[in-house]
């Protein structure tokens, strides 16, 4: 384990035994914060079964001893009735119990994100480490994971990222500003930007003027993250890009029919044409030709034209 060259001396004395389990206790540094009941249930029924248990990790406290990582384990084997399970105990400081459980943790992937988080920016926080590769080392992990970690933890305070967005997806947006940053989450949150698409949408906000990135960006925007991607590629004009905006918002265009409007624009251009394309329309027949939000009641309404040029709701 690669801890720092001054903890290196402070080896951590360890014992298997096993002990009785009404002698083990919680730890209130545990880094986890939930256990789902079905989850336990199905681990007491596997240990019921197999008549076995990992060995969980404690400290002696007192009389009693203190749970530094397994606790999910403890609560399963008090479901299966067991009298005694087999722990790891070792000697450990006050300071220690919340590294070491989050080691443990660590390396069964057994923490949320958020729990994760909390974690590591206490452990910071205590100034057990000097340096955050000094804390990434001693948990044996990329000290990008440490800085990623603890800064969506800062970000998460700050602004209204919820649980569910998940410590990568906040990480891909740093160095964005932080209201660009606010927006690229909420859509995140209400499933207008999907995980995958992160990867590039920051890549495309630092390169989109601004009214691309003001479309994209917008709530229920039918920009998406590759027709923004498209335009910012193929037109470096602000009155081309205006536009096919104006024709996405309109027409609701595909990616696909973004392509192919955007060479019939340059098609256009070359030509000396106009570049805004007409609508035709059939009497009789009702057209949507496009979606406004009202300023007052913050409902969306459909502009529709009936081929008489009659506007119709």
């Amino acid at each position: 384990m690669g801890y720092p060259k001054e903890e290196r001396k402070v080896r951590i004395l360890m014992e298997l035994k096993m002990v009785p389990i009404n002698e083990i206790r919680p730890n209130p540094f545990q880094p986890r914060e939930s256990f789902e009941k079905e989850s336990l249930k199905e681990l007491a029924d596997s240990i019921k079964d197999a008549d076995i248990i990992q060995p969980i990790v404690v400290r002696q406290l007192g009389f009693n001893y203190q749970i530094i990582a397994g606790e999910r384990r403890w609560r399963a084997a008090q479901m299966a009735s067991l009298k005694k399970i087999p722990c790891i105990v070792k000697d450990l400081e006050d300071e220690r119990v919340l590294l070491e459980s989050l080691i443990e943790n660590l390396h069964r992937k057994d923490l949320s994100d958020i729990e994760r988080e909390n974690a590591m920016h206490e452990l910071w926080e205590d100034d057990l480490f000097k340096t955050r590769t000094d804390l990434a080392k001693a948990l044996g992990v990329r000290v990008e994971k440490v800085k990623e970690d603890i800064e969506a933890w800062e970000f998460r305070q700050e602004t209204r990222a919820n649980s569910h967005v998940p410590t990568w997806v906040i990480g891909r947006t740093r160095g964005l500003p932080r209201q660009d940053r606010e927006r690229i989450i909420e859509k995140v949150q209400e499933g207008e930007f999907r995980t995958t698409e992160i990867l590039d949408i920051p890549k495309i906000v630092r390169r989109a003027p601004k009214v691309v990135k003001e479309e994209l960006l917008k709530p229920k925007s039918f920009v998406t993250p590759k027709i923004a991607q498209t335009i910012v590629e193929s037109l470096d004009n602000e009155e081309e890009q205006n536009v096919i905006l104006e024709e996405v918002k309109r027409s609701r265009l595909t990616e696909d029919e973004v392509k192919d409007r955007i060479i019939e624009m340059k098609i256009a251009k070359e030509s000396g044409e106009p570049l805004t394309k007409e609508m035709g329309v059939k009497e009789g027949i009702v057209y949507t030709v496009g979606e406004y939000e009202c300023p007052y009641c913050k409902k969306h309404y459909l502009i529709k034209c009936n081929g008489k040029k009659d506007w119709v709701e």
